[in-house]
């Protein structure tokens, strides 16, 4: 369904003539910032969307914050009220804690660089300490809080629309329950955005969320696996930890004008864009756009899941306008929708708009492959979810979104609805 272009080049000036292009950038661009979609994808945006971050970005470090954190152990009850699934995730983590030898240890200056004698929740390489102090799982996700203090501190970092810093990480994971290790290699499951912020030039604390498709991917027998699990062990390694930059570095426009782009073509400006974009510059990370710091750090977790609290509805149905619904889960801080779409509708692209049961929509949540919608403080006994025209939706209906008949106009307008009762 992604219709993102692979190259980015920040702060160009876009040519009058490539409206066409532009649109698509920014409608995927405001697609990805409206479900607040982790940093992979924001990657790969269209130019418009590129530069629309980069313009938006700015340095987040707030000194003032670091005393308000008590310990290590504290940092879901420390962002949970900004987090993309507010709820009280405090009071439902699982605490990991240090064993005796290992805090005094740590105390004492003991902790050594590269050694597998350190805090079994504690890394260091480097300079550079992870430390993973909570989890909560449930059936669609792991969440995980972690600080991360560099000695050397941490470069000015480009952040996205919500102020937070745009900081990624490259993993490897394997489960107890699946012995396949989840890397970048496997296509799924190797990479995940932080959402947190730093509270010194030096520390900086986040929640990683590890989705379904992470942990399963298109396996669903062994979803269904995960999802009966009380409990698991999972070996978890941070490859590395990946910073947008927040001054990019230019292209050079090789003394173009504005008045130059502006008359070219289509094929001509990516053909230049091309020309003068240098070839590693399409990896990730690239010295150009990012900083990162480097491991491995390995922690090995045994998980405690949460199955208890989730309600799963299977609808299973598809309409003559090849759109429709799979199935709907709500769990104790998100709502997930997985629509059944044909392969035409696929290509076309759908938007999906969930409603509480007052009738009024759910924020998007930060999964980087599903629909995931944030329901704390909401009634959602029953939702209302609409699979919609990408494309309608973006160029009229989202703009209806405060009117009082929104649910009325897409009960007309959306390609398939229903009402799901949990």
């Amino acid at each position: 369904m992604d219709r993102m272009k692979d190259e980015r080049f920040d702060r160009i000036v876009i040519p009058e003539k490539l409206s066409h292009c532009v649109r698509e950038g920014i409608r995927e661009g405001e697609k990805i910032y409206m479900k607040n979609k982790w940093k992979k994808r924001m990657m790969r945006a269209g130019a418009a969307a590129a530069a629309l971050l980069v313009c938006m970005g700015f340095f987040a470090s707030q000194p003032a914050l670091a005393a308000k954190i008590p310990v290590i152990r504290d940092i879901f009850k420390f962002l949970q009220e900004d987090y993309s699934y507010q709820g009280d995730l405090d009071s439902e983590a699982q605490k990991f804690e240090e064993t005796e030898g290992a805090a005094e240890k740590e105390k004492s200056g003991g902790l050594k660089e590269d050694s597998a004698e350190g805090p079994a929740y504690t890394r260091t390489v480097n300079g550079v300490t992870v430390s993973i102090s909570e989890a909560y799982c449930s059936v669609e996700a792991i969440y995980l809080s972690m600080r991360i203090t560099s000695d050397e501190g941490f470069p000015d970092t480009m952040t996205d629309m919500e102020g937070r810093p745009l900081i990624s990480l490259k993993t490897s994971t394997e489960y107890s329950f699946d012995p396949v290790e989840r890397s970048e290699e496997t296509g799924y499951g190797g990479s995940g955005s932080l959402e947190g912020t730093f509270t010194d030039d030096h520390t900086y604390v986040g929640i990683l969320r590890i989705d379904i498709m992470d942990i399963a991917g298109n396996d669903d027998a062994l979803k269904e696996k995960y999802r009966s699990l009380d409990s698991f062990d999972m070996n978890f390694t941070i490859e590395q930890i990946i910073g947008d930059k927040l001054q990019p570095e230019k292209l050079d426009l090789q003394g173009k004008t504005q008045e130059e782009l502006e008359a070219m073509t289509d094929e001509e400006w990516k053909a230049f864009m091309n020309e003068i974009t240098p070839a590693d510059r399409n990896q990730y990370p690239n010295q150009y756009e990012h900083w990162w710091l480097n491991g491995p750090f390995t922690f090995d977790l045994t998980i405690k899941a949460d199955k208890e609290s989730a309600q799963i509805v299977t609808v299973d149905e598809m309409n003559d306008s090849g759109a429709g619904l799979y199935q709907v889960v709500k769990t104790k801080f998100e709502i997930t929708v997985e629509e059944k779409c044909n392969e035409e509708r696929t290509q076309k692209g759908v938007f999906i708009v969930v409603l509480d049961a007052d009738g009024k929509l759910l924020p998007s949540g930060s999964s980087s492959y599903t629909d995931t919608y944030a329901i704390n403080g909401r009634e959602v006994s029953r939702v209302y979810v609409y699979v919609c025209d990408y494309a309608e939706y973006m160029d009229d209906i989202k703009g209806h979104r405060d009117d009082a008949d929104f649910r009325q106009i897409l009960e007309e307008r959306a390609l398939y609805g229903k009402e799901i009762v949990f």
